[in-house]
């Protein structure tokens, strides 16, 4: 049986299940008909018709009475008996308007407190869009709470006039009814992909507001019935017409809506679904079945709202990408893909990790920082003058200090900027100290202590040391470099500034040899960049380029509408994008590189792709144990990885030639191997679970 003929007969099914239903129920109907006490039942009725009687006389006399006097001491029991307090619904109801519209002005007034002082707490800034949401409806949810709180009023003792708090109450729920129709009409349109003008937003909320108030005056009348039968055979015959009636009205409101609820209930059930949902949908009396998808909807917009209350929280976008990825390993492993064969290498080059001075540049506070431990040095010209700038490699250390610099020379302050890259690797003092003097045109062969002697000639110097890394080797002997280092920061002197850059490993190490208290005292860690820098990285590169951009097929959701599916595939890409790369900018930069294709001024984003990393793990520990030398010191020769591993020759240069073919290392110009980022992160966790990295 194929796909539509199980449709067709579960479609069938369900239209003769109410006849059957009947059916199978009439014996039993007809059975307890002969048992129901219907002498009893006329008499119950015929009292409540005389205790109706009595309350509509009751409010005639007590009318009369104020027309024509109030007997002594009658008057509260008069007054309540006539209905007249019924009338306090009106200035009840100003006052309400006037509470909602002054607790919503609150709750938007903290909103925009808390929007612009800068959240940068993830829970913070889903808790603004929560209270964003629910400003509309909150002070009325807070008034019916209120009026639960009222003692309730019998009407033996309060007459007519009780009533005035269960038609407040009404009231309440009329509007909030209203508010939250006007929503669930507005989200259906939206979920549906419906472009809403200024007329049909208009048409909308006229349409809404109409309803709503079709239902007052019954909704009011079950009340009063509630309230002066107590639930009542007459109570109960009145509540089923209004619950009836109410039906009715919300069937003819959502019908004009209807094709926007199929599409709503196609997202949220699966698409073997679809010709069944389309067959129900469009039959002939399904407008009277529409109420019972109100329910299902709102589970749509539920599971939307938490994805955006979420969306902040890191671990939920690692695992929102993570899932997406999993379903869809043979899209994300498959070679056979020619993408990236058509790539132009004009695109290219607008996301290469080099030259930061010609493309956008993406602050992430890290510039900001230095500068603010700079200005208080050079205010006091204190003894706090040395700053160490430590992270994972690519991920912008070396480029903030640049822009740092850059920014500080062009306010043509009297300092000057000596920009060093430690070559590699120097690893003894006397080359430290050359390196040095000669930036400050001073003679450091005597170590610190001519330092301290020249200090009171030296203009303040400003002086970044890159690539901190090259000053040491992990052996007996080649830590000279680092110690001699250290002994020049900690010289007392009060015109230079040390900035020295170093990678996150050699840092650890170092501070295993060293001690991590006893080196430098201002470390800044560079945080990983989060997902909205790293996407505004690419679409800033992007813009620049003059691409459109476009995303492939397997990222976009044909169930969602066009323009959701788009703007969700965005965020797909982008969440895939930033777990892969672990928030570093150059891993970004090569993953988009890699999974980008362009033709005829289009550039296609497909799902990043990252290396398969199964046979790493495997490796033997002599390889390891390489790899994580690599690491450990940023890139080495193969001597000096003989040398730090002492492993012999052979076995380094077997582990480098399989890293090759793998792609896991790169050889550089200079001869000297670096772990490659695309596989960096993957080495690193690696060697992390086996222990065998400081860090």
């Amino acid at each position: 049986m194929n796909l539509s003929q199980y449709s067709s007969r579960r479609y069938f099914l369900l239209l003769l299940a109410p006849f059957l239903a009947v059916l199978l129920l009439a014996p039993a109907v007809h059975a307890a008909l002969p048992g129901i006490d219907w002498p009893g039942l006329a008499m119950m009725l015929r009292a409540e018709w005389q205790q109706l009687h009595t309350t509509l006389n009751n409010v005639v006399s007590a009318w009369d009475s104020l027309l024509h006097g109030i007997p002594e001491g009658q008057r509260t029991q008069v007054i309540m008996n006539s209905g007249a307090p019924l009338l306090l619904v009106f200035p009840l109801r100003w006052l309400a308007k006037l509470f909602a519209s002054w607790t919503a002005s609150i709750l938007a007034a903290l909103h925009n407190r808390l929007i612009g002082g800068g959240i940068h707490h993830q829970g913070l800034r889903a808790i603004t869009r929560f209270i964003s949401g629910i400003t509309p409806l909150l002070p009325w949810v807070l008034l019916l709470w209120l009026s639960t709180l009222l003692p309730p009023m019998q009407q033996e003792t309060a007459g007519v006039g009780g009533a005035l708090p269960l038609l407040m109450q009404v009231y309440i729920l009329y509007v909030l009814l209203k508010l939250a129709s006007e929503w669930f009409l507005f989200s259906v349109c939206q979920g549906a992909g419906s472009y809403l003008n200024a007329d049909s937003t208009a048409l909308l909320e006229q349409r809404a507001r109409s309803s709503t108030s079709w239902l007052l005056l019954p909704w009011a009348l079950i009340a009063l019935a509630d309230y002066l039968f107590h639930r009542s055979m007459i109570s109960q015959m009145v509540g089923g017409f209004v619950w009836l009636f109410s039906w009715v009205v919300i069937s003819y409101l959502l019908h004009f809506y209807r094709e926007e609820l199929i599409q709503n209930l196609k997202r949220l059930l699966p698409e073997q679904m679809d010709p069944l949902i389309e067959k129900a949908g469009h039959g002939r009396f399904m407008n009277l079945i529409l109420p019972l998808w109100i329910p299902f909807n709102l589970l749509l917009f539920l599971q939307a709202f938490i994805a955006q209350l979420l969306v902040e929280f890191t671990w939920y976008q690692k695992l929102n990408a993570r899932w997406f990825r999993m379903k869809n390993t043979v899209a994300d492993n498959g070679e056979e893909d020619d993408q990236g064969e058509c790539t132009d290498d004009n695109y290219l080059r607008w996301f290469n990790a080099g030259n930061d001075w010609d493309y956008p540049i993406i602050d992430t506070g890290l510039s900001a920082a230095i500068r603010k431990n700079f200005d208080a040095w050079d205010a006091e010209r204190s003894d706090d003058n040395v700053m160490l700038i430590t992270g994972e490699p690519g991920i912008g250390k070396k480029s903030a200090a640049k822009r740092f610099a850059n920014a500080l020379q062009n306010e043509n302050r009297e300092v000057q900027i000596r920009q060093l890259d430690v070559p590699a690797k120097t690893t003894n003092a006397a080359d430290i100290y050359h390196l040095i003097g000669d930036a400050l045109e001073i003679d450091l062969s005597a170590g610190p202590a001519a330092l301290a002697a020249q200090d009171e000639q030296l203009q303040p110097t400003l002086i970044i040391l890159n690539n901190a890394e090259n000053s040491f080797l992990a052996d007996v002997g080649c830590l000279d470099g680092w110690r001699t280092l250290l002994s020049l920061t900690n010289t007392r002197v009060q015109n230079i500034y040390w900035l020295i850059v170093i990678n996150n490993q050699s840092w650890a190490y170092l501070c295993n040899v060293f001690g991590r208290d006893y080196q430098m005292r201002n470390v800044v860690r560079v945080k990983r960049w989060t997902q909205a820098e790293i996407r505004s990285l690419i679409l800033s590169r992007n813009q620049k380029s003059g691409y459109r951009l476009q995303y492939d097929d397997v990222l976009i959701d044909p169930r969602s509408p066009v323009a959701g599916a788009l703007r969700n595939a965005e965020q797909r890409y982008f969440s895939l994008l930033w777990d892969a790369c672990h928030g570093i900018p150059v891993t970004a930069l090569m993953l988009w590189k890699e999974s980008v294709s362009t033709q005829r001024g289009v550039a296609t984003a497909s799902i990043p792709r990252l290396p398969a990393s199964i046979g790493f793990e495997k490796s033997g520990p002599r390889m390891l144990f390489i790899f994580a030398a690599i690491v450990t010191h940023g890139n080495l020769t193969t001597a000096e990885l003989v040398r730090v591993t002492n492993t012999a020759e052979n076995i380094v240069r077997f582990a480098l030639k399989t890293g090759l073919e793998a792609g896991m290392i790169e050889k550089g110009n200079d001869g000297r191997y670096g772990i490659t980022a695309l596989w960096y992160h993957t080495v690193v966790s690696t060697l992390n679970r086996m222990n065998m990295l400081n860090e």
